[in-house]
């Protein structure tokens, strides 16, 4: 019954065009602005992470692949969903540097994997705090705790459908690992298969765009029509169903 509500409801969703909620968009002389403010964030995020690599690695070089994040940050930041700037930007600037790193070849596939898992982790977990925030009298404060608790246990199915989606990239590993863990890594790529195999066109499409094909939920949004809100509320439900699938399977198996 549940999956049957669900399913109305994402069509509801497919069917409905994409909404233009007024945005206070940053204009260019705003971004600037927060550009030269935010450069010593950049530095310092990027500071960390040089401790963690290679003295070959150029400081500057993961400085300019923040900025990069940052700009894109800047572009899509909109004040009026009411996060902070610092907190929307820094895993957008930290994954920009992650992404120069892979393209100059310095990145295991494990650590990328990791990386990206934060970034969409936190971006489905953003999502449902948003959700419980955006009708704060119509839940109680133990019907926000449950859904918050089904929310970490979703991101299992998130974590293995990342995992794969790095398989599929053919990331560069020089890092050795363990044949059972092989084994264990490709067990869960089958699981995943099965389970996404009984999602829905739709449902199927946005995991590809944004898992294995590494779009952003804005752009996954754009492919299908819908706005970047609908997206990713239409990604947590999505992520919900798939635990559920993925959990049937293991009860199968």
């Amino acid at each position: 019954m549940a999956d049957a509500e669900a399913a109305k409801d994402l069509k509801k969703t497919a069917d409905k065009p994409a909404d233009k909620p007024a945005r206070k968009k940053l204009d260019l002389k705003d971004r600037n602005a927060v550009i030269a403010q935010y450069t010593p964030y950049v530095r310092s995020i990027a500071g960390k992470i040089k401790k963690t690599l290679a003295k070959e690695i150029e400081f500057e070089d993961l400085v300019e692949y923040g900025m990069i994040g940052l700009l894109e940050a800047a572009e899509r930041y909109d004040s009026a969903m009411g996060a902070n700037f610092m907190t929307f930007a820094y895993y957008r600037i930290r994954g920009a540097i992650y992404d120069g790193l892979r393209g100059m070849g310095w990145m295991s596939r494990s650590e990328y994997a990791r990386v990206r898992f934060e970034e969409k982790a936190n971006n489905y977990l953003a999502q449902v705090s948003e959700e419980n925030t955006q009708a704060p009298g119509e839940k109680t404060n133990d019907q926000v705790a449950s859904d918050i608790a089904n929310a970490v246990s979703n991101l299992a199915a998130i974590y293995i459908t990342n995992l794969d989606g790095v398989e599929g990239l053919q990331v560069k590993d020089e890092n050795a690992i363990q044949a059972d863990e092989t084994l264990g890594n490709e067990q869960a790529r089958q699981l995943v298969h099965r389970a996404v195999s009984k999602l829905n066109e739709q449902e199927r499409t946005l995991l590809d765009l944004y898992y294995y094909r590494e779009l952003s939920l804005q752009e996954v949004g754009e492919k299908l029509g819908l706005s970047k809100s609908w997206t990713s509320r239409l990604h947590a439900r999505v992520i919900e169903k798939l635990h559920r699938l993925l959990r049937d399977e293991l009860d199968v198996g």
